[in-house]
């Protein structure tokens, strides 16, 4: 009996050590999310629930840029909008945008659910019923997935 419960704690250690390893070695070699949002997206859909908004020539050129610097800057056409700085939670997925434009300090950065597959950025309201609804899905226009490279 005693065997036995020698044999399980030390499987269990076993367990414990490779998933360790094993997860240092996967963040090592991956990327952060931080570094793979950097270049210029483009606005291709936009949606309130599950409902399309249809898309007008304002919206096509809608642009996001974040930079190397933790900073981004939107624009619709060749007009800035917006600018700021950005941070990422890694883990959860979120996005915080704080814009140049709250000098007084008194609002909250923007949240957005952040998901990111290839060259297809999406970013989904959070913090409030009505920011939830919508949905944007951008496409990179320039930059690349590869840090350190552009």
């Amino acid at each position: 009996m005693k065997i036995t419960s020698n044999t399980w704690i030390l499987g269990l250690c076993f367990v414990l050590l490779a998933g360790s390893t094993f997860a240092q070695q996967a963040s090592q070699s991956g990327q952060k999310v931080i570094d793979l949002v950097v270049g210029t997206w483009q606005i291709s859909q936009v949606f309130d629930g599950k409902k399309q908004i249809q898309s007008t020539s304002d919206t096509l050129i809608h642009t996001i840029e974040f930079t190397r610097e933790a900073k981004y800057i939107t624009r619709n056409n060749s007009q800035k909008l917006d600018s700021g700085l950005f941070r990422i939670n890694e883990n959860h997925k979120i996005l915080y945008l704080e814009s140049k434009n709250n000098a007084n300090g008194d609002a909250h950065p923007v949240e957005w659910g952040l998901s990111l597959q290839g060259h297809i950025l999406t970013l989904t309201g959070r913090g409030s019923p009505h920011a939830e609804r919508f949905k944007y899905i951008y496409t990179r226009k320039s930059g690349t997935k590869k840090m350190g490279t552009e």
